[in-house]
């Protein structure tokens, strides 16, 4: 029985330090991908020079289309070469030592498994979604999300929603739902990919064994104006393309008015006005 391949892919825009890291865990894995593809959104701090230093990596350069359009040029090249599985993170993770073969040799149907990913203590990151709401406007879109109180007393959690830290996706699951947006720019296409998956009866799986490390700490610091743009936009765009009417109609509203009670300028004001003017008319792409 032929055995199954896999490609890493890792998408990077000038965090040249993180990286290095990134790749050493990827070099060290007990079970190694068969080819390493760094996506390369245009840095300038010398992450081209010092990727052109190593031996067995693909390169992929391409101009700055956010983590959006990096995850979807490296799972498009990934599955154009005929991997049966894709591992995809950032460039601010990295993978221990058996993370990877933890994923694979787990006892699941699953095609898409995600590591358990850690700060400091091995405390649950807030951001895997265990599952979305859709159809209560007067809720959040983030129904359950992923917290210390699911690990107990069990080896994998289901997910309707994870971040591109450190999944692995089969190819059988591009081939039914096609590529991430890379319209989102950044941030929620991950989100809006699984929420894909979801709906064409692929979950996710959250291995508990195969561990993987945040290097930047999770914050909920207020954004810079132009980021709020697109947290804005995205989260709007994704209530237009799976929320009920009522969801269309009220919480993009309520989103509004929320990010616009807490700005301080006018530089936030029009940004967060152009978010969601963006988002209720569905238009993506970089600001």
């Amino acid at each position: 029985m032929k055995s199954e391949t896999i490609a890493a892919i890792v998408v990077t825009y000038n965090r040249l330090s993180l990286l290095k890291e990134t790749v050493a865990g990827l070099l060290s894995q007990t079970r190694l991908p068969d080819a390493i593809i760094i996506v390369n959104n245009s840095c300038t701090d010398g992450t081209l020079e010092w990727l052109e230093s190593l031996q067995n990596i693909t390169i992929i350069t391409q101009g700055n289309i956010g983590g959006a359009g990096g995850f979807a040029t490296g799972l498009e090249y990934c599955f154009k070469h005929g991997f049966d599985w894709i591992w995809c993170m950032d460039d601010d993770v990295v993978a221990m030592p058996d993370c990877l073969e933890k994923m694979l040799n787990f006892s699941s149907d699953s095609l898409i498994r995600a590591p358990f990913r850690f700060e400091s203590g091995n405390s649950a990151l807030p951001q895997d979604t265990l599952e979305f709401n859709f159809t209560n406007p007067f809720k959040s879109l983030w129904k359950r999300m992923f917290t210390a109180k699911d690990i107990e007393n069990v080896t994998s959690v289901s997910a309707e929603g994870l971040t591109f830290e450190g999944p692995i996706v089969n190819r059988k699951v591009i081939d039914s739902i096609g590529l991430p947006d890379a319209g989102f720019f950044i941030f929620a296409d991950d989100s809006d990919f699984f929420i894909r998956a979801h709906k064409h009866g692929y979950t996710g799986e959250i291995i508990l064994s195969s561990r993987m490390q945040r290097m930047i700490p999770y914050t909920l610091r207020k954004s810079a104006p132009w980021k709020q743009y697109y947290e804005l936009r995205n989260i709007i765009i994704l209530d237009m393309r799976y929320g009920n009417l009522p969801v269309k109609l009220i919480r993009p509203v309520y989103y509004f008015f929320k990010m616009l009670a807490a700005t301080g300028n006018n530089s936030e004001r029009l940004h967060i006005l152009k978010g969601f003017v963006h988002g209720i008319l569905q238009k993506t792409g970089k600001l």
